[in-house]
């Protein structure tokens, strides 16, 4: 996750926490793994992030002080064979 400043450019001076919660329909899990990281020169890594369960036009939602929210585009998570 990159912070932005207002020409599009690396905010490389944000060093706030960036939250990521799961939205949408979700059944019998959620998001597991660091939902919550500091960004390094606007950057925030999330290495270790799971779906834990089935959903259907679910989103990343990304939060953080200071900053405009941000939304990843619907994804749909289904049973394996």
């Amino acid at each position: 996750m990159t912070a932005r400043d207002a020409q599009g450019g690396t905010a490389t001076g944000f060093s706030g926490t960036i939250d990521l919660t799961l939205q949408g329909p979700i059944v019998a899990g959620g998001l597991s793994g660091s939902t919550s990281v500091n960004a390094v020169n606007g950057v925030a890594t999330f290495s270790n992030l799971r779906v834990t369960g089935l959903c259907t036009g679910c989103t990343l939602k990304a939060a953080a002080n200071g900053l405009a929210g941000a939304t990843s585009s619907s994804f749909n998570v289904v049973a394996g064979p």
